[in-house]
């Protein structure tokens, strides 16, 4: 048996570097990840700036028109003339400011009396509007901005900006009131989510949805956004379970938000990509590596072998007999388990070399340790070139009886290999062979014991007439029908 380490020092080192380069490759596609999404935050959260920023500057504009107007109704009061100069100036107004979608004044009973997209509107009432049950029952200075309302004239979706008229006696003498359309806001967002694919929504904070892009991703992920510790833009969506980076910004002087989001599997889709090329790549170096390395190792194996091999019989040669008795002596004292060692050779070796010459020598020496070999059957036992013409046979977990059956399948082997050897009494090649076994509690220290007691019980087989086997007396008894079979021999 040659021991060999199962993984060589090269096989090491390409574990090494495969391992290193896919913690590289890891290390930095987990970089270029965090990267796509930093970016996407800076993204979401300047749209979501910029937008509200807008808004708020159109809300504003719309207000400053409303208040502007206000003023102008207090001062010139609702003379005929001065109504018609107003229609004219909100109809001016309303076509210079495209997100305005029309003006209008209200009396004090709701009805109105000057309409940007109606020269004369009669029997058009919005007491029922909440601008106007707030507005008038509430003395306020400050801006009114309204839920969403249908257009009574076309029926678009519109917020109001609205503002309280007083009478000179500071009562309540109607409402001034702009409409900002809702689709000027679409389609702005439409424009945004053309270019960045993000989606967009705008909502009050009563949590009433104003306006969104088309693929929207509702207004109650606002909540789940705006619960996020500082710092964090990316959460799971409470509706669809899709991840989303997202950003919001609060308008600077109205009650709305505007909030940002883009799916993390489209901001990915990119790095995903170029991890599925990179983990291409790295899976071909990895199988180059491994196949070199498969190839450096049968080396490293062959070699290795080579090492441990005979070179002219092809077995084991005495470097590994003594590596193996070793492991194995120390092995069967330290589990209490018998070895067993079997020293043979040739008979009369050197008058089959001297009438045959050296090369037939060398091929019979070589057809002796084929047979040997191919007797033995379990991977753990060895055959072994001991020295010249004498092979040594290594059975670990093996008792004498076991030994013995071993030695005659050998001996029977070689026999009807039925090479010629006319110097010899028996006509043909055959071999002498010695066994000497270690049991446990038998107190040994030194392995060689055992090759000493195998040796001599060689030398008592050739001095008994070669051609057979002898147990060295230090081993058990041989069992009869053991021995009748070596007396047969």
């Amino acid at each position: 048996m040659v021991r060999s380490s199962w993984l060589s020092w090269t096989f090491v080192f390409a574990l090494c570097l495969s391992t290193a380069l896919m913690g590289t490759e890891a290390w930095q596609m987990w970089h270029v990840r965090e990267a796509s999404l930093h970016g996407a935050r800076i993204v979401t959260a300047s749209l979501a700036e910029s937008l509200s920023h807008q808004i708020d500057t159109t809300l504003k504009t719309a207000d400053s028109v409303v208040s502007s107007l206000v003023q102008r109704v207090e001062a010139e009061g609702a003379t005929p003339e001065s109504l018609a100069r107003l229609h004219g100036l909100m109809t001016s107004l309303a076509a210079a400011l495209p997100a305005i979608h029309e003006m209008g004044l209200i009396d004090r009973n709701g009805n109105a009396v000057v309409k940007s997209l109606v020269p004369h509107p009669t029997g058009i009432n919005y007491s029922e509007r909440d601008y106007f049950r707030v507005l008038s029952t509430h003395d306020r200075q400050d801006v009114f901005v309204g839920v969403p309302v249908k257009s009574k004239v076309d029926g678009s979706t519109n917020v109001t900006v609205s503002r309280r008229v007083n009478a000179p006696d500071g009562g309540f003498a109607g409402v001034v009131v702009a409409s900002v359309s809702m689709d000027s806001f679409r389609k702005l967002f439409e424009s945004v989510q053309d270019k960045s694919g993000a989606s967009i929504n705008l909502v009050m904070d009563s949590g009433m949805l104003l306006a969104s892009s088309p693929s929207s991703f509702g207004s109650s992920e606002l909540d789940a956004l705006m619960a996020l510790p500082a710092g964090t833009t990316e959460y799971v969506s409470p509706a669809d379970g899709i991840r989303r980076v997202g950003s919001y910004s609060h308008l600077s002087h109205y009650p709305m938000v505007a909030a940002v989001a883009q799916d993390s599997d489209v901001i990915l889709d990119e790095w995903r990509a170029q991890l599925r090329a990179d983990g291409v790549m790295m899976l071909c170096l990895l199988i180059l590596i491994g196949v070199l390395s498969y190839k450096v190792e049968r080396a490293n194996r062959a070699a290795q072998l080579n090492a441990l091999r005979d070179g002219l019989t092809g077995i084991a040669n005495r470097r590994c007999f003594d590596e193996t008795i070793e492991r194995e002596f120390k092995r069967a004292v330290r589990n209490a388990r018998p070895l067993s060692l079997i020293m043979v050779d040739i008979d009369f070796f050197k008058s089959f070399n001297d009438g045959y010459g050296h090369p037939a020598g060398d091929a019979c020496l070589r057809a002796i340790s084929e047979t040997v070999q191919g007797v033995l059957r379990r991977p753990g036992d060895l055959a072994a070139r001991y020295g010249g013409e004498e092979i040594a046979i290594v059975l670990p977990e093996t008792d004498i009886a076991g030994a013995v059956q071993i030695v005659n399948d050998v001996l029977t082997a070689v026999r009807s290999c039925a090479i010629p050897h006319e110097a010899s009494s028996f006509g043909i090649v055959t071999i002498s062979a010695g066994i000497a076994a270690l049991y446990p509690g038998q107190q040994h220290s030194e392995w060689t014991w055992l090759v000493e007691m195998a040796d001599t019980a060689l030398y008592a087989a050739k001095a008994l007439g070669r051609n057979i086997f002898t147990v060295h007396p230090t081993a058990e008894a041989v069992p009869a029908s053991t021995t009748k079979q070596r007396e047969a021999a």
